[in-house]
């Protein structure tokens, strides 16, 4: 039964009338151009699977027509500043038997034509300007040829190779291809030369070399990127190690995940080799900076370039948990090494206790010689502090509060005495009570010239904390004992300084994603052991590594928690301990047969980390594990224990499967005396 037609809907107003059914808005105000996009992608979709049917000749050619319609309007104009939001990556394996590409496709959006041979784990991407590339994995990245590209934030070097860490667990980077007039075509020696020198190995290469020059007329050139397997120890060794499958969604895409977002996305992702992937549309879960974040971060570099006395420009970053600190501070970097004439001396201030940049967590550190840049997670770029001071824990009690803020001064009054152009000051995820009593008191330290507030522009973002803007800093809370002690006046407030509120498209991180941060880093320092190897051997075979420290060199110590003295050799064997060094007048011995105990008043300085295999009761030794070779035993007069303790796969790997021995550390047996 047909439906009526409906009566027109006559409106008479005060100039006339008008017939309601035919009004409609102009588009741009009707609803915006991304989501118009979005509702024409789906309309393609729909009439994809629809087509699928059986129907008439007539409907089918009706419908092949509406659908060529609706992708032509998805077909963006080089200017629009999303256009590269249509980029499509096409790939063509050597282990299918058909790669069957649409030149109609090529010349309408911007896809880029990834070649690749899963056996040798290499591939080579013919890219267009203008567009995005994001891949997932562990790779070495080279720009061979074309116009320039950048990787969050970094101009890439061409020729020059780059190791990528591009986990599942970060906001992932895109590699972004530059806008150029330049004009380029590709010729056919050109293009097998590629496959060549790079040993792609595809059967019949030449099949697609019509496509890659067609694709280069259209958008006037290619940027040519070779990609290839790399991998590293501490990867290798979690993934050999830990099995949950936490630490495997920490580290890689996994495709039997059953979570909304990734079977969405299921179509869009494609495994190129064991433990590397890429997305078919560049804007999937890729970190995106808005216009204000770009800006904000052009005017810091201006102001560094421009600046005319020797004393560093200061940048204060804060925010509160998963608001995208780390990766905003990589960014950067990244843009400072790369948009500056001369490559500027950064020094970095990491006042976060437990998502700590560049060491392990549980420490207060100063960094300098920042000169590569960082593309990776923290346990991808650790670097040996200038200066450290182990507090041992990874958040603050109240009555710790002085500790802590004592540990940034020190550290803060050693970085004045040296020449920096850039001071980075990365601060902690806490955004109440004594987290915001502690960011007071950093900013009246560091007393900084730009303050940069990150905070999330998700709707179901959690962690909240108040605009840190100078009215903030002149009303609140502080922290009287500490005033007291470094005799700051209560009534001193520092405000000068300009202010910035950016928000961050980072997306939700899954629960864990912070403790698996930390043990990455762990396994990161620790696979300084194995140089030759991908994975670590036992510990308990890592003899080469092992320093004797006599019970009268040493004194030893456990932060955060209170216990016999008499228990503290049984609590730190088999323990990832901080190799400390404390003042002489901070050691005093209980027992002749005993090593000395650390007064809870000493400056603790850190100069690494290191694992305690066996406590010899007999011979007075304690027997640790350093990796770090640059670190001489003679340094070191304390060993620390903090709360936060080694992940259980370090115990279980050192177990003598071929004697079937269990160290002293797992089965509890421990040769003491009284």
């Amino acid at each position: 039964m047909k439906k009526s037609k409906e009566a027109p809907v006559i409106v008479e107003t005060s100039v006339g009338k008008f017939l309601l059914r035919e009004f409609r808005p102009p588009i741009q105000l009707r609803t915006s151009p991304r989501k118009e996009r979005t509702k024409l992608k789906k309309e393609i979709k729909r009439l994809d699977e629809n087509s699928s049917l059986s129907l008439k000749s007539k409907k089918k050619r009706i419908k092949k027509r509406k659908i060529n319609k609706i992708k032509k309007q998805l077909s963006f104009n080089n200017n629009d500043e999303d256009s590269d939001e249509n980029s499509i990556l096409f790939i063509i394996s050597n282990n299918e038997q058909e790669n069957t590409l649409n030149g109609e496709e090529l010349t309408n959006t911007k896809c880029s034509l990834c070649f690749v041979n899963s056996k040798t784990r290499r591939a080579l991407i013919f890219s267009p300007r203008s567009s995005r590339l994001t891949l997932l994995g562990l790779f070495s990245l080279i720009q061979v040829s074309g116009p320039p590209a950048c990787l969050h934030g970094f101009n890439l070097e061409p020729l020059k190779s780059y190791s990528i860490f591009n986990l599942s667990s970060q906001s992932l980077m895109s590699i972004e291809i530059a806008s150029s007039s330049s004009k380029t075509s590709m010729h056919e020696n050109q293009i097998l030369s590629f496959f060549n020198d790079y040993r792609i190995e595809l059967p019949l290469p030449e099949i697609y070399i019509e496509f890659i020059q067609r694709l280069a007329k259209f958008h006037h050139g290619l940027s040519v990127f070779f990609v290839e397997q790399f991998e590293t120890t501490w990867i290798e060794s979690m993934k050999q190690f830990s099995n949950s499958n936490l630490s495997k969604q920490w580290l890689f895409h996994n495709n039997d995940d059953t979570d909304e977002e990734k079977i969405e996305n299921t179509d869009g992702f494609k495994q190129l080799w064991p433990g590397m992937g890429a997305f078919k549309h560049s804007y999937h879960r890729s970190i995106v900076y808005p216009i204000e974040i770009r800006s904000t971060t052009d005017e810091i570099i201006y102001r560094l370039i421009n600046k005319v006395t020797d004393d560093p420009l200061t940048v204060f970053v804060c925010g509160a948990k998963d608001s995208g600190k780390s990766t905003y501070l990589r960014y950067l970097i990244n843009k400072c090494l790369s948009q500056t004439n001369m490559l500027p001396r950064i020094a970095f201030l990491d006042c976060d206790l437990g998502q700590s940049e560049f060491t392990p967590s549980g420490s207060i550190s100063l960094i300098n010689n920042l000169t590569e840049p960082l593309f990776g997670p923290s346990a991808s770029h650790l670097k040996k502090p200038l200066k450290s001071f182990y507090f041992g824990n990874i958040k603050v009690e109240n009555d710790k509060i002085l500790n802590y803020l004592n540990y940034v001064k020190l550290s803060y009054d050693y970085i004045k005495n040296q020449q920096y152009d850039l001071l980075l000051v990365n601060t902690m995820g806490w955004g109440s009570d004594t987290g915001l009593v502690i960011m007071k008191e950093l900013i009246d330290l560091i007393k900084p010239a730009i303050l940069v507030q990150l905070r999330s522009s998700s709707p179901h973002f959690r962690h909240i904390m108040p605009d840190i803007n100078p009215l903030w800093s002149k009303n609140a809370l502080i922290s009287n004992r500490y005033r007291h002690v470094y005799q700051i006046p209560l009534n001193y407030s520092y405000d000068k300084y300009d202010y910035n509120l950016l928000l961050t498209p980072v997306r939700q991180h899954s629960h864990g994603k912070s403790n698996l941060t930390r043990q990455a880093c762990l396994w990161s320092y620790f696979s300084q052991i194995e140089t030759k190897k991908l994975i670590i051997k036992p510990l308990i075979d890592c003899i080469n590594h092992i320093e004797i420290l006599k019970f009268e060199k040493v004194g030893i110590g456990l932060l955060h928690r209170q216990i016999e003295s008499k228990y503290l050799l049984q609590v730190l064997n088999g323990s990832i301990i901080a190799l400390c060094r404390v003042k002489h007048d901070m050691l005093y011995y209980a027992a002749n047969s005993f090593p000395a105990l650390i007064d809870e008043r000493a400056n603790v300085e850190c100069l690494g980390f290191g694992f305690i295999r066996s406590i010899d009761m007999t011979r007075h030794e304690i027997h640790v594990i350093i990796p770090d070779r640059s670190i001489s035993k003679t340094m070191i007069n304390a060993l620390v224990k903090g709360y936060d303790d080694c992940p259980d796969e370090f115990y279980f790997m050192s177990i003598d499967r071929w004697r079937g021995h269990m160290p002293p550390y797992v089965t509890g047996l421990f040769n003491s005396i009284d």
